[in-house]
């Protein structure tokens, strides 16, 4: 083992050449290794060689000199000093040895989950692992000695770090980090050489900083921040091994708990905050079609903060025993072992989410999803789409698939054939009324509440076992909404009974005024019939040619 305690006296000569100016890279370049190597796993297409291949012309152990070493209680850290593109610097390495305890006695202690198993030579150094010890090499991630073993590519292009299980026990794995989270950009044209027994050796150059997502800063200059959001991540696909080999058994399980560990362990961090809003573009899309796995921190941190903080060791311990499981079914069965419904929890989560931003801070903490959600994007509401088109409807139909969430901003909803829950959030100044919809007379009455409110937020979901609202009617008594109606949108009758066909609307005198066909449960008037039809007045009506009749106002 060729390692050292002190650096060396360098014989090469550093080189810095510069062809062209370095591309813009794109705005949060920033990525897991093992979600990116995974991703590239799956592609049949050939991968050509990037930047960081097309420059090496010599072999990988000429690029740095002497290899040193690390030792704590449980890590053996690699690294090299001084110069070339692996090169980092001491109290990187200082930063990096405390962190990586931290990181593991936050896993195995205080989450109670089983300890990362290391692999006995490195990857990239090639260096023999003292028994016992778990290794992690800092080094150019995009310049890595076998990049297509690890990375399943030639570059990662802004990868903070990589976990790499072994290709003979996938328990068995190494962390690499980063050397000095500054990345290779795509297309680079900017090099720099190193001259070793009178042979140059070329290679891009690193020249796009990582920035904190949440703060701007440089991670490349606040770097022991770095190493926190990197080292609690990927130690975490460490533990993870311990339950299943990851890349045969794929789930977007994988991510969300790394990242919701991330928050979790190194709260001060909040790189998650870009992964909330991009969460918020999936709405009425069923969470396991969601493409952005690292979205679903926020499902993770709610289940951490309102169910049980140790809920993900149990769904990793049934992974264990069923890897091809998914998580949802996974998740049902913690949910029904503490006595708890998915589908009421589900859109209370969706119900939180809903509050994120500055809405947050209109309501208590506890109804918070995690401390920071004032700080997160808000919510990314749908309009209200018309039925049929005609002008001056209001009124929409939610249709969501099983397990998702949606939001609506302003219009009435149809519930005629919707399954799920549903809630009104009543926006009214700096206040917020959280109104739950257990009936069609709950729209009614939140409709009415709301006229003089300043707009409506309808909060959708869908998990396992939805039901149709209408089935839920607790109060069956005939009625119009909005009472009174005052010249705005639809006017809508319900419950209608299915063994009527039409409904009869007459004025105070009791001449006939409308007589209209129905089919559904709920039948709505649109704007421009009900004013051509009816002056501002009191009006009665009644399913079909007999019954009781319901009074209703028309004002406008």
């Amino acid at each position: 083992m060729h390692a050292s305690s002190l650096p060396s006296i360098y014989n090469v000569l550093l080189l810095t050449v510069t062809i062209l100016a370095t591309a813009i890279a794109p705005a949060q370049a920033q990525k897991c290794g093992m979600a990116f190597a995974h991703q590239n796993s799956r592609q049949k297409s050939v991968l050509h060689p990037a930047a960081a291949l097309r420059f090496r012309n010599c072999d990988a152990r000429e690029y740095y000199d002497s290899v040193y070493t690390r030792e704590t209680e449980h890590f053996q850290i690699f690294y090299t000093l001084g110069i070339g593109p692996h090169a980092t610097r001491p109290e990187f390495v200082d930063s990096l040895a405390v962190t990586l305890e931290n990181a593991l006695t936050f896993h195995t202690k205080t989450m109670k989950m089983r300890a990362p198993q290391g692999i006995d030579t490195t990857s990239h150094y090639q260096m023999p692992v003292k028994v016992g010890l778990y290794p992690v090499e800092v080094a150019e991630i995009d310049f890595l000695r076998d990049p297509r073993s690890v990375l399943k590519a030639d570059a990662c292009n802004g990868c903070y770090g990589v976990t790499y299980p072994s290709p003979k026990d996938y328990h068995k794995s190494e962390i690499i980090i980063d050397n000095d989270f500054k990345y290779v950009p795509e297309n680079a044209t900017a090099t720099s050489s190193i001259v070793r027994d009178e042979k140059t050796c070329t290679y891009p150059t690193s020249t796009v900083e990582q920035n904190s997502t949440a703060y701007q800063y440089s991670y490349n200059k606040e770097f022991a921040k770095g190493i926190q959001v990197t080292i609690y991540h990927e130690m975490f696909h460490a533990v993870q091994l311990q339950y299943m080999d990851l890349f045969n058994h794929w789930t977007y399980w994988i991510e969300a708990s790394a990242a919701g560990n991330e928050e979790v362990g190194a709260p001060d961090i909040d790189d998650y905050f870009l992964y909330i809003s991009r969460f918020f573009n999936y709405g009425g899309t069923a969470i396991d079609a969601i493409e952005y796995e690292y979205g679903l921190v926020i499902l993770y941190l709610y289940l951490y903060n309102h169910v049980d903080k140790h809920f993900d060791k149990e769904i990793w311990e049934l992974f264990e025993t069923k890897p091809n499981a998914p998580f949802k079914e996974n998740l049902k069965k913690i949910l029904e072992k503490r006595g708890l419904d998915g589908d009421s929890l589900f859109h209370d989560f969706a119900t939180s989410a809903a509050l994120s931003g500055k809405n947050a801070n209109a309501v208590s903490n506890a109804r918070w999803i995690h401390e920071d959600q004032p700080r997160w994007a808000p919510a990314t509401a749908k309009r209200s789409t018309f039925i049929d088109g005609s002008e001056g409807q209001d009124k929409f139909t939610p249709n969501i698939p099983l397990y998702s969430l949606d939001f609506y901003l302003g219009g009435i909803p149809d519930l005629d054939e919707y399954k799920g829950k549903a809630t009104a959030l009543v926006f009214n100044g700096e206040k917020i009324g959280i109104r739950e919809i257990k009936n069609t007379a709950s729209v009614d009455s939140i409709i009415k509440d709301a006229f003089f409110a300043d707009s409506i937020m309808w909060v959708f979901s869908s998990f396992d076992n939805p039901k149709r609202i209408p089935e839920m009617v607790m109060d069956s008594t005939l009625r119009a909404f909005p009472m009174p109606w005052r010249g705005n949108g639809s006017l809508c009758f319900t419950p209608l009974p299915e063994s009527k066909k039409f409904i009869e609307i007459r004025n105070a005198r009791g001449d006939l005024v409308l007589r209209e066909p129905y089919e559904k449960t709920t039948h709505c008037i649109n704007e421009d019939n009900v004013k051509s039809s009816m002056k501002p007045g009191v009006y009665r009506f009644r399913a079909g040619s007999r019954g009781k009749t319901q009074k209703f106002l028309v004002v406008y």
